[in-house]
This record gives structure tokens, sequence and C-alpha cells, in this order.
């Protein structure tokens, strides 16, 4: 999981298309508020959260890569992902839906992420649970204090609660083991993926170290080649950087 550190201000198209189609939700709310709330009247939700300029941006600020799994999307399907389901709430990891969903929060720029269409649609889905006993708001008018078992990319450092044993993804607090439960981030796609990265720059700080052990200078041009692609390695631009960061983490030649 990456943590965006710099999110920016949103999309022209999205404040001004998405201030409307929210300002109307909540008038509608108001209107037939029971009906919102048993689920027989269901919200809505024109495409303005996901237009070209949205997408676009999600893309640059997260580097390419799924929010959740770190992963690059390469000629593969992302979605434009709700961190606070938009239309219901389902109880993880089963029971009813609640409705509405945070339909306020449909068009906030802070609560849209890009994630992999599979970790969204057959992960995440519409889980939101919440931390303690506390109940979720369920309209534009409640203020209650949310704690999220799920971690805010945007907001969190995931670092925190994450780390990796080689290429192996573990929790460091019990919140970090839900974590990767809920959003599967461990499954064989993945795991492969992060696996083959790992063999790749595990061999060459290998190689690295064997270099300088038999004499050669770390300053020399050949080293200094071979160092860059680990400095790229712990980048947020790089796919993985999470584990890249925990395997050279302290190593004296970056």
């Amino acid at each position: 999981m990456i943590q965006i550190i710099n999110k920016g201000a949103a999309p022209t198209s999205l404040l001004a298309e998405g201030t409307l189609l929210s300002d109307a939700m909540k008038a509608d709310y108001l209107l037939h508020k029971s009906a919102y709330k048993n689920g027989s009247k269901k919200f809505a939700f024109p495409y303005a959260y996901k237009s070209d300029d949205v997408k676009n941006k999600l893309l640059d600020v997260q580097h390419n890569k799924c929010c959740f799994c770190e992963a690059k999307f390469v000629n593969d399907y992302f979605h434009v992902e709700h961190f606070r389901p938009k239309g219901r709430v389902d109880k993880w990891p089963i029971g009813p839906s609640s409705y509405p969903g945070y339909y306020w929060l449909a068009y906030e720029w802070s609560n849209l992420f890009l994630a992999k269409g599979k970790t969204n649609t057959s992960f995440k889905r519409n889980f939101f649970p919440l931390v303690g006993r506390i109940t979720r708001n369920r309209t534009h008018l409640d203020k209650k204090i949310e704690s999220s078992l799920l971690i805010d990319p945007g907001s969190e450092n995931p670092r925190i609660h994450i780390r990796f044993k080689k290429e192996e993804i573990y929790g460091k607090t019990a919140r970090g083991r839900k974590n990767i439960e809920l959003l599967n981030l461990r499954n064989p796609q993945i795991d492969e993926a992060r696996r083959t990265k790992y063999g790749i720059l595990d061999a060459l700080k290998t190689s690295i170290e064997l270099l300088i052990a038999k004499g050669s200078n770390v300053t020399d041009p050949t080293i200094q080649a071979m160092i860059r692609p680990l400095r790229y390695a712990i980048t947020p631009q790089a796919e993985f950087s999470s584990m890249a960061i925990d395997l050279l983490s302290g190593w004296p030649h970056l």
C-alpha cells in the first residue's frame, strides 16, 4: 500500500460538476429520507468522478500504481475507487448492507483513488468497517468522528501498519493484518510479481556487495550504474517501493 503524499487540488471539472451533483443529492435526501434509508430509493451517480482529467490526475499522483497493492497499471483495467463507498456500505466480512452510502462524498477529491479492477470489485467492494462500536455517518448531516479500519492512503502512512520480510507482506499491527486480509494483498498474481521484483533487486544488491568485497570501489562508475536502479526502487514512482525500502533499509551504498 502506498501513501499519496501530495494529492493536490481537485480537478476543475470535479469541483464544478461534482459540487452541483452533491448539492442536488443532499436536497433530494431531505425530501425522501425514509426511502433512502431503507434502500427503496437509491442515488444515481453520474460519471463526473471518473472523468478523464480525474483519472489522469490520479494516475499522476499515484505514479500509475494501485493505491492498495502497489502494482503498476500495465495493460489492465483500473477503477476509480471510493474509499468511503458511495451507494451503500456492506458489513465486513459478512452481514447486511446499509443505505445510503456516503453519497455526499461521491465527488469529494479526498475520497477518490485508483485501484486495480479486481482488487476493487472482488475484495474492497462496498466494505468500510470502523474501529470500535461507533455507528457510521449515514447522511451529510451526521458529524460523528469515524475511525476507519481501512488505512486511508491519502492521509495515513501505511508503513506504520504493513511491512515486508523479503517479498512477503505482513501486518506490523492488528490493523495492518486486517487490511491485508480485507484487500487480499496476499494473492498469487501480486505475490508472483513481488517475488520477481524482489529477486531482481536482491540479486543486484548481492552482486554489488561481492564486487566491493573483492576490492571494487563503490564510487566506480560501473558500481554506481548498478546502484542506480536500487536507488530508483525505493522512490514513490517505483512498483512495490515499500518492499524495496524494507530490503534496502540501512544498506550503506545507496
